[in-house]
């Protein structure tokens, strides 16, 4: 069962129309009081990252249920966010420089803030620096494909990360604080998966919980 998509926008377009619609979802699949509560939940932390993104965002927005009796929540967006316009955009902002992104849902978002070239910064620094710096895509990736500095294809799930995170916290400090962000994160700690996907401009996240 999939319900119609809807548009939703970052300056607040869609939102109560993406949440009602989880109302009816959960009604249409059976859901029980909690439950319902617990996919809403789910959904409006979703919605907060849409609404957090700093440039003008739309993407497409809707449930399923798939065989294995998961409940999914899906967002879409085409992000054209190329090197040349994410630095403009630094340009302008306050401290000239992108702020650090905080907790967990602020990670996905800077994703979908920057699309494509966001992995592309990041491979260009580990080729630059022998290093892979930025902690919270390296240790989620479970698919990356690059030409160079660009990035042509980028998967990344939260129990590949948890996974990796957790077995690296005795000697990676970066690694406790991560596990502290997955502790405090609501949909850290209510999903059974979240996933993200980038192929060329198309960005997707899921977001899967079997009740």
């Amino acid at each position: 069962m999939q319900t119609d998509r809807i548009k939703v926008a970052s300056d607040g377009t869609g939102r109560e129309d993406a949440l009602n619609e989880v109302e009816k979802f959960a009604s249409y699949v059976g859901l029980e009081t909690q439950d319902t509560l617990r996919l809403r939940l789910l959904a409006e932390e979703t919605m907060g990252m849409v609404s957090a993104i700093t440039h003008e965002f739309k993407a497409d927005y809707w449930l399923e249920k798939n065989e294995d009796g998961a409940c999914i929540v899906h967002l879409k967006a085409d992000t054209p966010m190329s090197m040349e316009k994410r630095e403009q955009l630094l340009e302008v902002s306050t401290s000239g420089k992108n702020e650090a992104t905080k907790g967990f849902m602020g990670k996905i978002r800077n994703i979908f803030q920057n699309g494509v070239a966001l992995i592309e910064d990041a491979n260009k620094a580990s080729m630059e620096q022998g290093g892979y710096p930025f902690m919270f895509f390296s240790m989620g990736a479970v698919n990356y494909n690059a030409i160079g500095a660009a990035a042509t294809a980028y998967d990344w799930s939260l129990s590949k990360y948890r996974e990796n995170v957790e077995s690296s916290m005795d000697e990676n400090p970066e690694a406790k604080e991560a596990w502290d962000e997955l502790e405090t994160s609501i949909v850290a700690s209510l999903a059974d998966e979240v996933k993200v996907s980038i192929q060329g401009n198309i960005v997707e996240l899921t977001i899967e919980k079997k009740f």
